[in-house]
């Protein structure tokens, strides 16, 4: 049976974490407590576990704002970005505290369509700015007036 904060149930999935759990809308996790207050108490199997948690949570987060995410392309991916970020992050903590190492990777080398994205919004902006800055007819028949007046 999970505990319920701020409305919201912070499952038994989150053990570790539990306590440092916010809510969804507008009540952010507490990861730094957690980091300066609650990591310190755990083994390294735990340690390992807490991390996987925040990871999970940082999806499961995702997960439960799709419909808001849905109609925005550019907080979708910022919002996904950032996600990946936290979880691989997390997923990496969990692991050095197994004792298993490994090479970074990159982010647009393990989610390439994170890195697509990014450049077609960036030229979807560029291309915006481009439209915007073009005059249009009326304003280049007065540029002509004006520099032939």
């Amino acid at each position: 049976m999970g505990i319920v904060r701020n409305g919201h149930e912070a499952s038994d999935r989150w053990s570790y974490i539990r306590r440092f759990l916010g809510g969804v809308a507008g009540i952010a996790d507490d990861f730094l407590g957690w980091w300066w207050r609650g990591k310190d108490t755990l083994s390294p199997a735990e340690l390992a576990a807490a991390h996987e948690q925040w990871a999970d949570r940082a999806e499961w987060r995702l997960a439960q704002r799709a419909e808001e995410l849905a109609s925005d392309r550019i907080k979708r991916y910022l919002v996904t970005s950032w996600t990946d970020s936290v979880a691989y992050t997390s997923r990496r903590l969990a692991a050095q505290a197994r004792g298993e190492l490994s090479e970074w990777i990159p982010q647009r080398e393990r989610r390439p369509d994170l890195h697509t994205e990014a450049r077609a919004i960036f030229a979807d902006i560029l291309t915006e700015l481009n439209i915007q800055s073009q005059p249009t007819k009326e304003q280049s028949s007065v540029v002509h007036l004006r520099k032939a007046g």
